[in-house]
């Protein structure tokens, strides 16, 4: 299929307003580089996907990648124990 006839349950790429940075390329990308078995195959796709995807869809490819990592790292912040707090006792 080629990527403007790509299916999305009864719908096709063209179909949806994607933003560019959740495209199918763009998931598809980021999964294929988190299913690689070891880093060493982590960064051989992360390189061939680059040139395939070109470098700004690969930024958001790789984005996707480190977000749990940036959410946890956020968690752990003062401010944001802070503000779960005060949440807590505006809520009750």
């Amino acid at each position: 299929m080629s990527k403007s006839n790509q299916r999305l349950g009864n719908l096709t790429k063209d179909d949806i307003n994607f933003p560019k940075h959740l495209t199918p390329e763009i998931v598809h990308t980021a999964l294929y580089i988190h299913n690689a078995p070891t880093t060493e195959d982590v960064i051989k796709r992360s390189e061939y996907m680059a040139k395939q995807i070109g470098n700004k869809a690969m930024t958001y490819a790789m984005a996707l990648l480190v977000l749990p990592y940036l959410i946890d790292k956020t968690q752990d912040t003062t401010e944001y124990k802070d503000f779960i707090t005060s949440r807590k006792k505006t809520i009750n």
